[in-house]
C-alpha cells in the first residue's frame, strides 16, 4: 500500500522485470542532457514487490523538445513563472461591453436602493438600526440581483438554442424556405440573381453552413458564451455590493448618538459618487463619439444625481411619516 501511494504521489512508472533480481544492463531509463546531447542511464530501485522502479517521474518539462529532469528543476523558478503568468493574464484582461453593462446595472441599483434605505432609517435616530438594516438589505439585494442576472443570461442562452433548433429543422425539412430567406437577406444589397444563386449554391452544399449563415445574417443571433450566466450573476452581484457599501461606511465610523452626522456625511459622499458614476457611465456606454463629450457626460451625471436623490428623499419622507403617525 505504501508503494502504491508513493507511485501515485510521485507518478513513478514501474518497469516490470519479471523475476530479475538486479536491474538489466541492456534496458532501463535514460535521460537526455540538453547541454551536450549525451544519454545517461538513470538509477533504478526495488520496491516491496521485488520489481525494479525508475527513479524518474512522468512530469516532463520540455525545453527545446527534450524532457528535462524534474529532480534538477528549480522550484522557485516555477513559482515565479506562475506568478508572472498570473500578472500577465490580469494585465491582458479586457472587460467586454456586456460585462461593463452588467457592472453598471449592479452599481446603479446598489448606490440608489441602499442609500435610500439608510437615509430613511436614519430618521429612527440609531446608527445600530441603520447598519443592521443596511447590511441585511445589501446581502439580500446582492443575492437577488446576482441570481436575477444569471437567470436572465440563462434565458438568453436557452432562446438561442431554441432558435438554432428551429432553423436546423427548417433547413433539413424545408430547404426551399431556407433558400428564400437567403435571397431575402441578399436582395436589399442589390446583388443580381446570378450572384445570389452562387451564394445559395455554396450554402446549400452544407446544412451546417446554411444554418450558421441564417443564424448570423437573417436572425442576427450570436452564440452566447457558455459562462455568460455565471459571469453575469457575479458581476451584477458584486457591483450591487460595492455600490451599496458606500452609503453605509459613514455609519460604521460614528457613535450611536451621531446619527445626523453620519447621515450628512453619507449624503455628501453619495452626491459626489452618483454624479461621478453617471458621468463615467455616459462616457463608457456612449456609442457615438459626439455623445462622449463633457457636456453629455455632465448631463448623465446630473440625471443619476436626481434619480438617487429623489429615491432617498422619498424613503426619508415615508419612514418619517410612518414613525410620526
Amino acid at each position: 500500500m505504501l508503494v502504491l501511494l508513493k507511485n501515485l504521489c510521485f507518478r513513478q512508472s514501474i518497469i516490470p522485470q519479471g523475476a530479475h533480481t538486479s536491474p538489466p544492463a541492456s534496458t532501463g531509463v535514460y535521460a537526455h542532457h540538453a547541454n551536450h546531447g549525451s544519454v545517461t542511464a538513470l538509477p533504478q530501485i526495488k520496491n516491496a514487490d521485488d520489481n525494479w522502479v525508475s527513479t524518474t517521474t512522468s512530469i516532463d518539462v520540455e525545453v527545446g523538445g527534450i524532457p528535462s529532469n524534474p529532480l534538477t528543476a528549480n522550484p522557485k523558478a516555477s513559482i515565479m513563472d506562475s506568478i508572472r503568468n498570473a500578472f500577465s493574464a490580469v494585465k491582458n484582461f479586457h472587460p467586454t461591453p456586456r460585462m461593463i453593462s452588467d457592472a453598471i446595472i449592479g452599481l446603479a441599483d446598489g448606490m440608489t436602493v441602499p442609500f435610500a434605505l439608510t437615509a430613511g432609517l436614519s430618521t429612527l435616530g440609531s446608527t445600530h438600526i441603520v447598519v443592521l438594516g443596511g447590511v441585511a438589505e445589501l446581502v439580500a439585494g446582492m443575492i437577488s440581483m446576482g441570481v436575477g442576472g444569471a437567470l436572465g443570461a440563462k434565458a438568453e442562452s436557452d432562446g438561442f438554442q431554441a432558435k438554432l433548433a428551429d432553423t436546423t429543422k427548417l433547413v433539413l425539412n424545408h430547404p426551399a424556405e431556407a433558400i428564400a430567406l437567403v435571397h431575402g437577406v441578399l436582395r436589399p444589397f442589390r446583388f443580381d440573381p446570378q450572384q445570389r444563386n452562387i451564394v445559395v449554391e455554396q450554402l446549400s452544399r452544407s446544412s451546417e453552413r446554411m444554418v450558421d449563415w441564417l443564424m448570423r445574417f437573417h436572425y442576427q443571433e450570436k452564440r452566447p458564451d457558455p459562462s455568460r450566466p455565471l459571469t453575469c450573476g457575479i458581476t451584477i452581484g458584486l457591483g450591487y455590493a460595492i455600490g451599496g457599501l458606500i452609503p453605509l461606511i459613514p455609519y460604521f465610523c460614528v457613535r450611536n448618538d451621531q446619527i445626523l452626522l453620519a447621515l450628512y456625511i453619507s449624503i455628501g459622499v453619495m452626491l459626489v459618487t452618483l454624479f461621478l458614476f453617471g458621468f463615467f457611465k455616459t462616457v463608457l456606454l456612449a456609442e457615438k463619439e459626439q455623445d462622449k463629450s463633457t457636456w453629455n457626460a455632465c448631463v448623465g451625471g446630473f440625471w443619476m444625481l436626481i434619480v438617487g436623490g429623489a429615491a432617498a428623499a422619498v424613503a426619508v419622507g415615508v419612514v418619517h411619516g410612518i414613525n410620526t403617525a
